[in-house]
């Protein structure tokens, strides 16, 4: 079937930085939004990913930052006076490798340098936006690529699985059904990235092992409509 020659036409996405902070007080108290924030130093995205992977130093080419605990409406119930921030900025797998091989919570002080520097670099640009923040936070970790690795097993570490640029969805072999038969694949790698393309994707996996035995069940919970599934003649 030729899939391990196909498997070498797709990249992995980027690696990243994940910093989560806990606070004091609640979403009214600290003015937390309940959007995200996407924050940009230039206006040509790429250039500046291409600066930043040549120089650390140069500006984060992208931060992300989300409120969690602002959108969910029973965070304050359950957690009283407490909130919680999120930060994402793209970082090079390359820049963390060589402490791999280094057991996780025991890989030295220059790995703990190399974090303590972009965890500064991510706080300044949360501060930027929100400073009556600073002085607030009581408490953050700041994850690596090494993390994504440790706990979800990517071997380059990648934040989003495969890489969904335009060559991807033109790799119309990757789909729910194999030409394995009895395999079928499913997940952010088979449709789209993200939660919601996960989500989708086993949708559209029950959908290929179930054929048009799944139409009753989509129908039922009003999902058949949304996926465009047409009605069986």
């Amino acid at each position: 079937f030729s899939y391990d020659k196909k498997l070498q036409e797709v990249e992995s996405s980027k690696a990243h930085l994940g910093m989560y902070i806990g606070l004091k007080g609640s979403t009214e108290e600290l003015k937390l939004p309940k959007t995200n924030f996407w924050i940009f130093p230039d206006y040509d995205a790429d250039s500046a990913l291409d600066a930043f992977e040549n120089d650390k130093d140069k500006p984060l080419p992208a931060v992300y930052i989300s409120f969690p605990s602002a959108k969910d409406p029973e965070w304050q119930r359950k957690n009283p006076s407490k909130s919680t921030i999120e930060i994402v900025a793209p970082c090079p797998y390359e820049w963390f490798e060589k402490w791999e091989d280094q057991p996780w919570g025991k890989r030295g002080t220059d790995y703990e340098a190399l974090k303590d520097m972009f965890t500064e670099r991510m706080l300044k640009a949360l501060y930027e936006k929100m400073p009556h923040l600073e002085g607030k936070i009581d408490y953050h970790e700041t994850s690596t690529p090494l993390s994504t690795n440790f706990f979800c097993a990517y071997k380059k570490c990648e934040l989003y699985g495969l890489n969904h640029d335009p060559s991807r969805f033109e790799q119309d072999w990757l789909r729910p059904e194999t030409r394995i038969p009895g395999l079928y694949l499913t997940g952010q790698d088979v449709l789209s990235c993200g939660i919601g393309g996960a989500m989708m994707a086993g949708v559209m996996t029950s959908v290929s092992v179930l054929g048009w035995k799944s139409y009753k069940l989509l129908n039922r919970f009003g999902l058949r409509d949304r996926i465009g599934l047409a009605v069986p003649v």
